[in-house]
């Protein structure tokens, strides 16, 4: 895992599922903010499992769509109700580069 020196914000994908009956369940993936301590262990997150991009011009809002994508894309997606103090969270072991972001 990549260690950041004095912490910081990213981007992760998150799920939550819900019951479709029939022991089946769906998820439904969004994307919350989460802080990392120093060492790459998770420290807190945002109170919502869903956090929309924004900007103050057009810009700044794709660039912060750009910087989402980027972000989610290194990670593991887990559940937004097993994020813990302390845990960690995999590398994306497939992490597919987007044409997105080099568009």
């Amino acid at each position: 895992m990549n260690k950041n020196k004095s912490g910081s914000w990213r981007y992760q994908a998150v799920y939550i599922e819900h019951d479709t009956g029939k022991n089946k369940k769906d998820r439904e993936y969004s994307i919350c903010e989460i802080y990392l301590d120093k060492d790459g262990r998770l420290e807190n997150w945002t109170e919502s499992p869903s956090i929309a991009p924004g900007g103050v011009t057009f810009e700044e809002l794709t660039g912060d769509i750009r910087f989402m994508l980027d972000d989610v894309s290194k990670w593991e997606a887990v559940a937004f109700e097993s994020l813990r103090v302390g845990m960690t969270i995999e590398e994306n072991k497939h992490e597919q580069k987007n044409e997105i972001l080099t568009s």
